[in-house]
């Protein structure tokens, strides 16, 4: 099998040659950091080349929205606004005014200011969200990835800011709460808006790129559960993500993902409802147990789920992480193994090496 094979065959619960091996979304500057002090490469010099140092398999992502802005083109131009000894406070892509250090280090930069504060604002901005914007759907670069991912056997993923996620990224997250009372109004045409810019996109891509995954981004979770309640979910975000995926499917499109932190547990069959099939990253710190997510969704495919802490234990540790949970996972199917998120910078370069071991042995691989 390639990789594409593997992936689909994977989100189908279809038998694979071998699991799909993309043990982690990512990992921190700080990781690569230490690991160079532990034997790493020097031109390991980021996640995309640590990626294939280590021999993931892997999907190429085609940013339309992300984390980092919900799907502006042009973007705002970004705007240095003050300056300090170590920090800035700037206006990024999104229109977000929030202040940063400037040391390099990562940490969440403190919001300030959201784009959006009432309908009028919103109106201003919505021109950066038509679907039908010069280079919006086409881009000489994603015609590169799409041949690439041909020639190679790769999945191409289209990423977008989920609903939740966009509202968050026009509005703020603690003014949003509050908008769902104050100004649903607002939120519900925020939704419209996603609607065209994600389902207008989509169409155009399809014609021109061999599409294996949507993947929406939203967060919407903390440590005791969603940010929202299902009420809420069902009255701003059912029927615009069912109006989307039930388009992309018609237009050829299998497979769509949200990537959401913390208690995920009152949002899955939500998300189920409206025609996701994948979700990651099930964070274990928030309580999320892979075991019991299976049990209660068994036609939902699982990435993740995996304790990222425990990589910074012992060996021992490490291997009763993975045994108590990946060869059931696998046995059931539609199981992606991995750590519950990127490889934070306390895990050694000798400890993570393991972890990849233990993944591809047959201790873990009975078939």
């Amino acid at each position: 099998m390639n990789v594409k094979e593997r992936f689909t065959a994977t989100l189908r619960f279809e038998e694979t040659d071998r699991p799909f091996f993309m043990p982690s979304i990512g990992f921190w500057k700080e990781t690569l950091d230490r690991w160079y002090g532990e034997g790493l490469p020097k031109y390991v010099i980021n996640e995309l080349v640590a990626v294939l140092y280590f021999n993931y398999d892997y999907w190429v992502p085609i940013p339309v929205g992300t984390h980092e802005q919900p799907g502006f083109f042009p973007p705002f131009a970004r705007k240095t606004i003050e300056k300090g000894e170590n920090w800035r406070i700037v206006r990024d892509g999104a229109g977000k005014v929030f202040k940063e250090f400037t040391d390099g280090s990562s940490s969440v930069p403190l919001f300030l200011e959201a784009p959006v504060k009432n309908m009028d604002d919103f109106r201003q901005l919505r021109w950066r969200l038509r679907p039908n914007m010069p280079g919006r759907a086409i881009n000489p670069a994603w015609d590169i990835m799409n041949s690439f991912c041909a020639k190679q056997g790769l999945p191409l993923v289209v990423q977008f800011s989920g609903l939740f996620g966009f509202h968050r990224h026009l509005l703020g997250d603690e003014e949003l709460m509050l908008a769902y009372y104050d100004m649903p109004d607002v939120i519900h045409a925020m939704s419209k808006a996603w609607v065209r810019l994600t389902r207008g996109t989509l169409r155009r891509m399809t014609k021109r790129y061999d599409i294996t995954m949507v993947a929406f981004w939203e967060d919407m979770c903390f440590r005791n559960g969603p940010l929202i309640s299902p009420k809420t979910f069902r009255e701003f975000m059912t029927p615009y993500y069912r109006e989307v995926i039930d388009d992309a499917r018609e237009n050829g499109i299998e497979f769509f993902q949200v990537d959401t932190d913390g208690d995920c547990t009152l949002v899955i069959p939500l998300f189920e409802e409206v025609g996701v099939n994948m979700l990651l990253p099930f964070e274990v710190q928030a309580g999320m147990d892979i075991l019991k997510v299976r049990e209660d969704h068994p036609k939902t495919a699982i990435f993740g789920g995996l304790d990222k802490r425990v990589l910074a234990e012992t060996k021992d540790d490490i291997e009763e992480e993975v045994m108590s949970k990946v060869p059931a996972m696998l046995e059931q199917g539609g199981y992606f193994p991995a750590i519950d998120h990127a490889v934070p910078p306390d895990v050694s370069l000798k400890n993570f090496k393991f972890f990849l071991w233990l993944l591809k042995s047959r201790k873990v691989n009975v078939r």
